[in-house]
């Protein structure tokens, strides 16, 4: 018994590319040639209307991208802080050491801003938190007159000022990027809206299946 051996037909592309910024090309394309198409119209936008609107969501694309740009390297220096943090803690209770005693130091860790967890004594984790606490370290040393070495103030203060400083940015950075891609996003799905609508006009009105495709590239559809 011979068996058959289904053949699967070749996936079709995807008329509108699902890149932001390749569909703000392709829409601004599409939009001005329609200008010279005035054969062409829509009920529901006009060629001017869909001009306006592919140049707004061209700015768009480019501000969402504009306001996502800073995160990655705020954030690498944030970590870069915590890591000098969590390296350097030891030095701020070796002083409280060295003037008290190890067992007494610990009583004294609050004024640092140094909590205790899981056994450990650190500054908190949380990084709100963290920036208050480095606030309350830097005040620490000086109240408890070790402020000065390498690894007093100089070291300290520096990163107590950075700190919610990049805080202050990562969030300012993330609600812009959420108002970016809210925005963005309603004007894509128009755009997208007005595309297929084209799209459909023309297949209608070249019901030939070579001069439709033609049709498609001397839009911008197609490459």
């Amino acid at each position: 018994m011979e068996t058959t051996l289904a053949v699967r037909k070749p996936r079709k592309a995807p008329l509108l590319p699902a890149n932001d910024q390749q569909l703000a090309t392709m829409a601004e394309f599409v939009a001005r040639h329609w200008q010279t198409e005035t054969w062409l119209t829509l009920r529901h936008c006009t060629a001017a209307r869909f001009l306006q609107l592919t140049e707004t969501y061209t700015l768009a694309v480019a501000s969402r991208q504009q306001a996502g740009s800073a995160r990655p390297i705020d954030a690498d220096e944030l970590l870069n802080l915590d890591a000098l943090i969590e390296a350097n803690l030891y030095r701020v209770k070796n002083r409280l050491t060295d003037k008290y005693n190890k067992k007494a130091a610990p009583a004294h860790y609050p004024t640092m801003g140094i909590i205790k967890y899981d056994g450990t004594y650190i500054l908190d984790r949380d990084r709100s938190r963290r920036a208050a606490a480095l606030k309350t370290l830097v005040q620490g040393l000086t109240t408890e007159n070790i402020a000065d070495g390498d690894y007093g103030l100089a070291f300290w203060q520096p990163i107590a000022e950075r700190y919610p400083q990049l805080l202050q940015q990562i969030t300012a950075a993330s609600g812009a990027v959420s108002a970016a891609v809210s925005q963005k996003d309603t004007m894509r799905a128009e755009v997208e809206t007005v595309l297929s609508s084209l799209a459909k006009v023309l297949d209608g009105n070249y019901p030939d299946k070579q001069e439709y495709k033609a049709q498609l590239r001397a839009w911008g559809f197609q490459k």
